[in-house]
C-alpha cells in the first residue's frame, strides 16, 4: 500500500515517489518481519533514493484452544534487523503484544493509533 501527501499517488508500478510511504501490512511478525527490512533495502537500491517504509501488524498472538495464548514476537530478531540491516520509518500494531510497551522496543514499535493520530504527518513531511 502507498500513502501519499498528494491528492493523487505519484508512485507507479515502475517508480516510487520518495515523498510517499510504502506500507507493508502483515497479520503477524512471526516469519514475516524480516521481509519488511529486506524490502526497504531492495527498494532503495532499485529506485536509487531513500524510501519511506513502515510496517503494520495485526497482532503477534498464537492461540491454542480458548485459554492458551502465547505471543510470537521475536523481539531479539527485530533488534538485529533494526540495528544491523536498516531502520524502518515505523512499526505499528493493531493489537500490540506486551513486549512492545517495554524499552527498548517501545522506541521502535507503536500502536496503530499512533500512526493515525500523530506519526503519519511527521513521516509524510520528513
Amino acid at each position: 500500500m502507498i500513502l501519499s501527501p498528494c491528492s493523487k499517488v505519484r508512485s507507479s508500478s515502475k517508480s516510487l515517489d520518495e515523498n510517499e510511504i510504502v506500507v507493508s501490512i502483515k497479520t503477524t511478525s512471526k516469519d514475516r518481519m524480516g521481509k519488511m527490512f529486506i524490502d526497504k533495502i531492495l527498494l532503495e537500491r532499485f529506485v536509487e533514493h531513500p524510501q519511506k517504509v513502515i510496517g503494520v501488524f495485526l497482532n503477534d498472538v498464537q492461540r491454542k484452544q480458548s485459554d492458551n495464548i502465547s505471543f510470537t514476537l521475536v523481539s531479539g530478531l527485530f533488534m538485529v534487523y533494526s540495528e544491523f540491516l536498516t531502520k524502518l520509518d515505523g512499526i505499528y500494531y493493531l493489537d500490540p503484544p506486551p513486549t512492545v510497551r517495554k524499552e527498548p522496543y517501545s522506541k521502535y514499535m507503536k500502536p496503530f493509533s499512533e500512526l493515525i493520530t500523530n506519526d503519519i504527518n511527521d513521516i509524510l513531511t520528513s
